[in-house]
């Protein structure tokens, strides 16, 4: 395991969160070479472990993406994940559960951030995860989606679900569907969320 420097860690953790994602393929790189490893092995090492009263999250690199929807970072990260070794250690690293024992998907879901849900999903996150508060991804979509209609449904975006066919003819005006709704009817469908 590669051990980082608290400052190096904050570099990375700051493009992935900026959304600087050259910074970041350059950081990875030059960070690999000089430690003689590759870019996953700096992803999977990049953890924020400044003690919480201090203001660490115990983070890893895709929990910044993931919250803030940004899908090219959290597609890059993935993708250099698949990199590593052994499916365990990308795993590890795609589950890893920060100090409140959120994993990244937690935040994608939180955030409602469906294209980030479904890139973690795929990649193999593990949707049945619960944080220290006991809730999973779905809950997490679903108290987003709450929120969202105690609030007078802030969201405008209408959502057109497919009933029935195979070749898309039949479709039904849904209504108004918030992104968190959209989240949890997602991972309660997938059947990659079913496997896990």
């Amino acid at each position: 395991m590669v051990t980082l420097t608290p400052d190096t860690i904050d570099d990375l953790i700051y493009s992935a969160r900026a959304g600087e994602l050259q910074d970041l393929q350059t950081d990875l790189t030059t960070l690999a070479t000089q430690t003689s490893t590759s870019p996953a092995h700096i992803i999977a090492a990049a953890i924020d472990t400044a003690p919480q009263e201090e203001g660490g999250s115990g983070s890893s690199l895709l929990h910044y993406p993931a919250a803030n929807g940004n899908l090219e970072i959290l597609t890059y990260l993935l993708t250099t994940l698949t990199t590593l070794p052994s499916r365990p250690e990308i795993t590890k690293v795609l589950n890893h559960r920060n100090y409140s024992g959120n994993t990244p998907l937690h935040w994608a879901a939180l955030n409602t951030h469906l294209e980030c849900v479904k890139a973690l999903v795929e990649a193999g996150a593990d949707v049945g995860v619960k944080n220290d508060a006991g809730l999973d991804a779905v809950f997490l979509a679903e108290r987003a989606d709450w929120k969202t209609q105690e609030e007078g449904g802030d969201e405008d975006e209408e959502v057109e679900v497919e009933i029935g066919g195979e070749g898309g003819e039949q479709k039904q005006d849904a209504g108004e569907m918030t992104r968190g709704r959209q989240v949890v009817e997602w991972l309660l469908s997938s059947e990659k969320a079913a496997e896990s």
